[in-house]
């Protein structure tokens, strides 16, 4: 049985679809078409959904070392190039998972250094359109943001059956303008290795607010856990963050992701370089004979 991780809210401007309401809640933001975020992944464990992820190399899976420290590798998959929970998508794998490698600085109990690497048994098939690999680098305040995943879409529900996503707010953060209820201290938020985004009208911003008539709002839930939060830069999905803990479910909860930048070094040291992609061979017409 396959199961999917919810949507949280995701870091591009490059849809436009209305935000979907109840009683001045978002739902669920909008629903992923196949290919929109190719890079994107679902980890399951015993065949069920419990936390999402992101392509890193053909062998290697980022996520967060809350969801997978403990976990015994042989019980989890990774699931690629899937949308639907429900229906088989054509270019979906699934891989099986060789080794749990949470960073070593990760802290349990506040979840500082939230991150780990999945290697998996066999190469993921890129074809470079419904399933890829995808860029990481410092967050640009500057830029919307924006998560998906297979979370749950309220508080307390189960996993999604489709792939959502959704836009975000990044906020200021400082000792007298906390993260939601995540004051800035040593056993809650820390500015140099988290970053903090919501759509709560009343959080300090640092990019500009989405606009609810234009692009679809989300907010992180249960399931969405190790999902990344993507800016587009220079025309390029890049992962900034990876979405680590949050204080609710509702359209005002904050969400604290793991600033993925820092681990620039230890990301290279286990898991080597990313790949190159691939430089399409050009084309070649035939000489027209002259008339």
């Amino acid at each position: 049985m396959k199961s999917v991780l919810l949507l949280v809210a995701v870091v591009c401007s490059v849809t436009g679809l209305p935000a979907l309401y109840d009683n001045g809640r978002i739902i669920g933001g909008g629903t992923a078409t196949s290919a929109q975020f190719p890079y994107v992944v679902s980890i399951t464990e015993n065949d069920r959904h419990f936390c999402g992820g992101f392509i890193y190399s053909a062998r290697w899976i980022i996520t967060t070392a809350s969801c997978v420290t403990g976990k015994t590798a042989s019980k989890l998959k990774v699931v690629v190039g899937q949308v639907s929970a429900i229906n088989a998508d054509p270019n979906e794998q699934t891989l099986a998972v060789y080794t749990v490698t949470p960073v070593p600085q990760y802290n349990s109990t506040n979840k500082y250094n939230d991150i780990a690497l999945l290697k998996l048994t066999a190469d993921i098939d890129f074809d470079y359109v419904n399933v890829d690999f995808v860029a990481y680098n410092e967050l640009d305040n500057n830029l919307p943001a924006v998560v998906m995943g297979w979370g749950s879409t309220f508080d307390g529900g189960l996993e999604s059956v489709n792939l959502h996503y959704g836009e975000v707010t990044l906020n200021l953060v400082t000792a007298t303008s906390p993260c939601g209820s995540y004051a800035v201290n040593e056993a809650e938020f820390n500015l140099a290795t988290m970053i903090c985004a919501s759509n709560n009208p009343a959080a300090s911003t640092l990019a500009p607010v989405p606009d609810a008539t234009e692009s679809p709002l989300g907010s992180p839930c249960q399931y969405d856990e190790g999902s990344p939060l993507v800016q587009v830069m220079n025309e390029v999905p890049t992962v900034v963050g990876i979405l680590s803990k949050t204080d609710g479910c509702s359209a005002e909860s904050y969400g604290v992701y793991t600033r993925v930048s820092i681990f620039y070094s230890w990301l290279f040291n286990t898991a080597g370089p990313q790949p190159i992609r691939p430089t399409p061979a050009p084309t070649t017409e035939e000489p027209t004979e002259p008339v």
